[in-house]
């Protein structure tokens, strides 16, 4: 296989690797939690009491506008806690009857009776428990961060929007809400005008109150204080209001809330009562394919919903849990069969009452079973209590909780991560205000497609594009699909005359038809625009096949080998160096290859300049050449005998002596510098000096470049000659033919080695 490696370029995807690469951190610097639920109900308890009175009335608001029993809504609460909680592998998200299932609720509803639609809820929930088992949840993973965050954000402004008439007293729309489009024949935004016509000074004072009390406990003077943090602001909210509202009941009665403005539970006075609340799925309609196609229907918006807001209320949890998205779709499939077996409604995870469990301190999913619990302790024993609580002040809670949704920061954040993810959070948000929660989610979806599309088109992070004087570099990436066929079709059409161009699709695993098509079309085109093309490993179009690592040479490859057929694998190498391309390898493989021995094929001789890597410039790997390494690339005995012990008896075939463009040690000995050692070393150098200065017939100086190049391409012809003098051995195994020696110079500045003859 071969793999792309330079100095010069990155291919994209290491670029990609490099900025999703998590950095590790010591062990105390990250949150650390205990998962037993017993472990933190000091923190779970007062959660769940939270979002506990917060399910009250968003499950009778969700059961009256589904045209549903109101019982039907705390059925559902109950079951998401005692069901669905212990079952889901979501640390903080909370299940409940989900607004956005209103409207199909209601349709289900008029079109097979509320037992038809309990029906075709066990058989949704069957749907669900199978999509969950075919590994459906990975669809989870496909939502665009930019539409999560605008999901939180939109909810928070929804949520906002909507609570304010409930905290002025004005309690006609029912709690839950998420449409823009009120039943009541109003809008969000004029709704926060006709309210002014029946707001209740008292629902006012105790909204005040409350959100006073609320924003007081948020306070850090408070939270250091031992008494307050053991109980929840959220719980001293609503003591407080019940006791203002019971007050004004015994003092002033024309000033207390009561009907709409409280929250009202059905009371149940005995075991008949509680019966007489259940329903039961009727299966006499098995036969009907309405019920599958109701049950269908919910199972597809209930898990996406539900999906939708596991994301959201993964990115909320401060110790960043991921919930196993598959074993969700599970829980919420046995908990909508349980809940459609006693009259209660669709269960999908929510993000409002995820948000209340969060925000109020929440650390397991204790919280939503002692909701659950909550819930159904106070339908069997306390709802008359239950039923004093003013929804002023809960709608106080929720206005609290939409500012923190909102996360102003969150803009910020999608900002600066470019336009590409913060025009589609806007849209969005801005869907979702005035749309509803599903509608604004497929647009906000539309539009980060769009924005996929268009950051695919103008954006080439499927490839590299380098140039490096007149070539142009193309590194495919691991995986083209036809979304980047436009902009690869408008690269090359854009590459000029006359130019090189090097498409290199080593590292691809996929590559689609079409663009395999506009490359092979290219390469007529090339013909025509006389640009010189290479195509290194473009194996068809598809599944790629991976390319075979470069393995380490054997000793029958060494001596099949002539010097020439060696001289040209060099060239071939040092091609595949100058257009960016390397021969994959794999270097434990390679040692592993020669650890009972070497075969190398040739010997190069070279200068110890930094630059002048031979392994890299011919593109070698371990156990293919000897390198010798001197300042001037000059000989002794030692290296002398170095040669004649890679050729003799290694088996080398060839000697390469290689000088390279810019060489200090031959500018030193044209300025006859003279240092200890290096003075020795750089006299071997002055026979190149002197041949040049007679050929030219002027004083070489090195700050001539000219004559200096010429200086340092006699001296490596000097030293191949003195090789053949000097070495009986070597020249007699040339001279059989045994091996050749030929001398070449390497151009810092291209990459590129000039060899002076053939072997």
């Amino acid at each position: 296989m071969r793999h792309p490696v330079s100095h010069h370029i990155q291919d994209i995807n290491d670029v990609n690797s490099m900025k999703t690469q998590t950095t590790e951190t010591p062990m105390n610097s990250s949150p650390e939690i205990n998962n037993n639920l017993f472990a933190n109900l000091k923190y779970d308890l007062p959660a769940g009491i939270a979002v506990f009175l917060i399910a009250i009335p968003l499950s009778l608001g969700i059961a009256l506008a589904s045209g549903a029993p109101l019982f039907s809504g705390l059925i559902a609460g109950i079951i998401s806690g005692l069901v669905v909680a212990p079952l889901s592998g979501s640390s903080l998200g909370i299940s409940g009857a989900a607004a956005g299932l209103a409207i199909i609720v209601w349709g289900a509803i008029d079109k097979l009776g509320f037992n038809g639609f309990l029906l075709a809820l066990v058989v949704a929930g069957v749907f669900q428990i199978i999509m969950g088992l075919s590994k459906a949840g990975v669809i989870a993973y496909y939502f665009p961060s930019s539409v999560i965050n605008g999901m939180l954000s939109g909810m928070g402004f929804i949520l906002f929007l909507k609570q304010i008439p409930h905290a002025m007293g004005y309690d006609l729309d029912y709690e839950g809400d998420t449409s823009f489009f009120q039943a009541d024949n109003y809008s969000s935004f004029s709704e926060l005008g006709h309210m002014l016509e029946f707001s209740s000074p008292t629902a006012i004072m105790i909204s005040l109150i409350s959100l006073a009390i609320l924003i007081l406990w948020e306070q850090p003077f408070i939270k250091k204080q031992r008494f307050f943090p053991l109980f929840q602001g959220v719980l001293i909210t609503v003591l407080v209001a019940v006791l203002i509202n019971e007050g004004l009941q015994n003092f002033y009665p024309d000033l207390a809330l009561g009907g709409n403005h409280l929250v009202t539970i059905p009371v149940l006075n005995n075991a008949r009562d509680l019966l007489d609340q259940l329903h039961y799925p009727d299966f006499s309609q098995l036969t009907n394919p309405a019920v599958y196609l109701t049950a269908l229907t919910l199972a597809v918006v209930a898990s996406l919903k539900t999906l939708l807001s596991v994301e959201a209320v993964d990115k909320m949890d401060p110790y960043k849990r991921v919930t196993p998205t598959n074993r969700e779709l599970i829980a919420q499939g046995i908990g909508n069969v349980c809940s459609g077996l006693i009259g209660g409604l669709p269960l999908a995870q929510v993000i409002v009452r995820s948000s209340v469990g969060i925000q109020s301190g929440a650390k397991t999913k204790a919280a939503a079973i002692t909701c659950g619990l909550l819930l159904l302790f106070a339908v069997l024993f306390i709802p008359t209590w239950l039923n004093k609580i003013p929804l002023a002040s809960l709608a106080s809670v929720l206005l609290v909780v939409g500012y923190k949704l909102i996360r102003p920061q969150s803009f910020a954040m999608m900002y600066n991560a470019g336009m590409y993810h913060f025009i589609p959070f806007c849209i969005t948000i801005l869907g979702m205000i005035f749309t509803n929660l599903l509608l604004g989610l497929v647009i906000g979806l539309v539009s980060a497609l769009f924005s996929i599309l268009l950051e695919n088109y103008k954006s080439p992070f499927y490839f590299n594009e380098s140039h490096i004087g007149n070539k142009t570099i193309l590194k495919l990436s691991e995986h083209i699909s036809f979304l980047n066929k436009a902009n690869i079709q408008k690269t090359l059409e854009q590459l000029p005359d006359h130019s090189e161009v090097v498409i290199d699709a080593t590292r691809s695993k996929y590559i689609d038809y079409d663009v395999f098509e506009i490359i092979e079309n290219f390469k007529i085109e090339a013909q025509r625009k006389h640009i010189k093309l290479t195509i290194e490993n473009l194996r068809g179009f598809g599944v790629l096949d991976p390319v075979e690592n470069a393995r380490a040479l054997t000793y029958d490859t060494q001596q099949s080998l002539t010097p020439a057929k060696v001289l040209a694998l060099l060239k071939e190498g040092n091609e595949r160096f100058v257009n960016n391309l390397e021969s994959n390898r794999n270097l434990l493989e390679q040692i592993n290859d020669t650890r009972q021995g070497q075969f190398p094929i040739a010997i190069i001789l070279s200068c110890m300049d930094s630059r002048t890597s031979v392994e890299l410039i011919f593109d070698q790997g371990l156990g293919d050449v000897f390198s010798a390494r001197v300042a001037g690339n000059v000989i002794n005995d030692d290296i002398l005998g170095s040669m004649e012990y890679a050729c003799k008896i290694a088996g080398s075939k060839l000697i390469v002596v290689l000088g390279h463009s810019h060489c200090g040690a031959v500018k030193g000995a044209c300025a006859h510098v003279e240092l200890d050692h290096l003075s020795g070393l750089l006299h071997k150098i002055k026979p190149a000096v002197d041949a040049v200065q007679a050929e030219e017939a002027v004083e070489v100086t090195a700050d001539h470049d000219e004559l200096v190049q010429k200086v340092a391409d006699k001296n490596v012809q000097l030293t191949v000659e003195q090789i053949k003098s000097k070495s009986p051995v070597l020249n007699a195994m040339l001279k059989n033919g045994e091996i050749g020696i030929v001398g070449g110079m390497y151009n810092i500045e291209t990459g590129k080695v000039q060899f002076y003859s053939d072997v």
